[in-house]
């Protein structure tokens, strides 16, 4: 039951700072709509944890997905997906599921600027994090704006094993 405590405290965290969250349940449609997407958050925690636990890090990144709401892209050293939380869908139509293995620039069109790429770029290469607003396509392919937090990565023995990007549609 200790892998539960990390996420009981974030849900209490999450619940009081709810301004709402004393009022009495009015309609149980509200109530599935909320709770429907508590499971979608407790999955992606759940997934985050298992991806996490080998890295030498001290980010919080179940803030990033729960109070921030950000999307969370994790790549491999190579730039492909390999996990995307499920709120991705909200932001730009893709589901996790149609994106991992895919490189990041297949959200980049042909209105993407080429120096905010060649920047982002250039922090992978050098391994350092990256905070940029990019022209980004939905999946239906209207442009959206897209504010990306990258991160480098590493295991516990400093070896570069992933990179992390918190992103929020402006």
């Amino acid at each position: 039951m200790k892998e539960f405590l990390g996420y009981d405290q974030m849900m209490s965290e999450y619940y009081n700072k709810m301004s709402n969250h004393l009022l009495p349940l009015l309609s149980w449609e509200f109530y599935g709509e909320h709770h429907a997407e508590l499971e979608i958050f407790k999955e992606d925690f759940s997934t985050l944890q298992k991806l996490t636990k080998n890295w030498k890090s001290t980010r919080n990144y179940y803030k990033e997905l729960i109070e921030e709401q950000s999307v969370i892209v994790i790549t491999n050293p190579n730039l492909e997906i390999v996990y995307a939380s499920n709120n991705m869908h909200k932001m730009n139509g893709y589901s996790p599921e149609e994106v991992i293995g895919n490189s990041p620039k297949m959200f980049q069109g042909e209105g993407t600027c080429s120096s905010v790429s060649a920047k982002v770029r250039s922090a992978v290469d050098n391994q350092q994090p990256f905070e940029v607003s990019i022209l980004n396509y939905k999946k239906d392919t209207t442009p959206y704006v897209c504010l990306i937090k990258g991160f480098p990565v590493y295991n516990k023995k400093g070896k570069l094993v992933n990179y992390i990007a918190f992103e929020k549609a402006a």
